[in-house]
């Protein structure tokens, strides 16, 4: 029989596990803004179709991410770092370093979270995840984002006041896993500085890139995961 506190524990997890799959494929998706020369001269549906065609170039990538998690109920900011890895189609890995270790592995059959200290794994099958129409259409490389996202620059001359570009994203989806993300592109070098969701209960990720790779052939079996012996597996819904 699960505890109450180990109960509360895996859906905090399970919560977690579903947010952090439609951050990632947010990320991914938006990561291939990357190179789009001469941004501020683009409309929107112009920078958008640039997307769609890096998306297609582009097999996959790795980066160093910072993440930040506040917690607006209790007032609280998380703050985990790793490196991520993401190959079409629908493969990926978050390693988390610090704090804590943490390893998220999902590929085209089921995603994982393992959690080391606490000798613990969740598993949840693929399809499960990606009932949502947002996830299946960012997975997709933004062929008709318009209809499932409101697609806006965020500010009114569509730079601030750093120079850098915003874009923000309004999923038209109740059950997105978030209520906007914000992107943050660099006026000079046009990398994404940052992006940044709020879930609709107020609490905000955000998540900073460096380090990036981009079509290392990276070899499916990264994807792949294992449970060690005596890890205590649940499966979730």
């Amino acid at each position: 029989m699960v505890s109450v506190g180990k109960g509360w524990k895996m859906q905090r997890d399970q919560s977690r596990i579903t947010s952090l799959v439609t951050i990632i494929w947010v990320l991914a998706s938006l990561f291939f803004l990357l190179p789009v020369p001469h941004l501020w001269a683009l409309s929107l549906d112009d920078l958008l179709a640039r997307i769609e065609k890096q998306y297609n170039q582009t097999t996959d990538f790795q980066a160093d991410f910072i993440q930040e998690t506040m917690l607006k109920s209790i007032g609280k900011t998380e703050r985990e770092q790793g490196r991520l890895y993401f190959k079409k189609p629908r493969k990926m890995l978050w390693r988390y370093e610090k704090p804590k270790a943490k390893t998220l592995v999902v590929n085209t059959e089921k995603s994982w979270l393992y959690i080391p200290e606490d000798q613990v794994a969740y598993v949840q099958k693929m399809d499960r995840l990606l009932q949502s129409t947002v996830a299946v259409r960012l997975l997709s490389g933004f062929i008709g984002i318009k209809d499932d996202f409101q697609v806006q620059f965020a500010a009114t001359d569509q730079v601030d006041r750093k120079g850098n570009y915003m874009l923000r994203l309004i999923p038209r989806e109740r059950n997105a896993g978030f209520s906007k993300a914000h992107i943050d592109i660099n006026g000079t070098t046009y990398n994404i500085n940052r992006v940044w969701f709020e879930d609709p209960y107020g609490n905000v990720t955000r998540v900073i890139l460096s380090n990036i790779k981009m079509n290392q052939q990276l070899k499916d079996e990264k994807f792949l995961f294992a449970p060690p012996a005596g890890v205590e597996i649940f499966s979730l819904p």
